[in-house]
C-alpha cells in the first residue's frame, strides 16, 4: 500500500510540471558562431527612359576587346542610367533590356564601358549601342539618337 502512494505521488508531481511548464517548440540546430540567416528580397528591376545613341568600338580596323569577345551587342552606360547600376573596371559586364518607344523592339545589351557624356544640359542619355544593337532596335545609324526605356537585370 505503501509502494502505491509513493508511486501516485511522482505520478502527480510529474504531471503537474508537465502541465505547468510546457515545452516551447524547439529551434533547429545550428552553429553559435554563425550569423543568424536573414531573409533576402527579390532582386529590383529598375527601368529608366531616355535617350540611346551609337558608338563603333572600332580603331583603325581594330576591334577592341568586347568585340573580339563576342559581345555584338553592347553598350557603355551614360551618366543617368550609372545613377541606376554603376559599371566598375575588374567587374563582370551586366545586362540590360534596351526597347525602342518609337516601334516596341527590344534587345538584350551587355553593359562592358561607361561614357561620360559631357557637354549635355539636360543629361538624360543612358547609353552608348554598339551599331548591331542600335539597327536591331529598327533604328537606321543615320539617326544617331532614338528615345528607349533600359531595364537592368539581376
Amino acid at each position: 500500500m505503501r509502494a502505491a502512494w509513493l508511486w501516485m505521488l511522482t505520478v502527480l508531481i510529474t504531471a503537474a510540471i508537465i502541465f505547468a511548464f510546457p515545452s516551447a517548440p524547439e529551434a533547429p540546430l545550428r552553429d553559435s558562431f554563425k550569423p543568424e540567416p536573414t531573409a533576402t528580397a527579390e532582386p529590383l528591376v529598375l527601368s529608366v527612359k531616355g535617350k540611346a545613341t551609337f558608338f563603333d568600338a572600332e580603331r583603325d580596323g581594330q576591334s577592341t576587346w568586347y568585340v573580339r569577345e563576342g559581345y555584338q551587342f553592347y553598350a557603355a552606360a551614360g551618366p543617368a542610367l550609372r545613377k541606376i547600376k554603376d559599371f566598375r573596371w575588374g567587374k563582370k559586364p551586366y545586362r540590360i533590356i534596351v526597347e525602342n518607344l518609337k516601334n516596341g523592339r527590344a534587345i538584350v545589351a551587355w553593359v562592358v564601358d561607361w561614357c561620360q557624356c559631357r557637354g549635355q544640359k539636360n543629361n538624360e542619355k543612358l547609353v552608348d549601342l554598339s551599331p548591331a544593337a542600335f539597327v536591331a532596335l529598327g533604328v537606321p545609324l543615320g539617326n544617331g539618337v532614338q528615345k528607349v526605356r533600359v531595364t537592368v537585370l539581376p
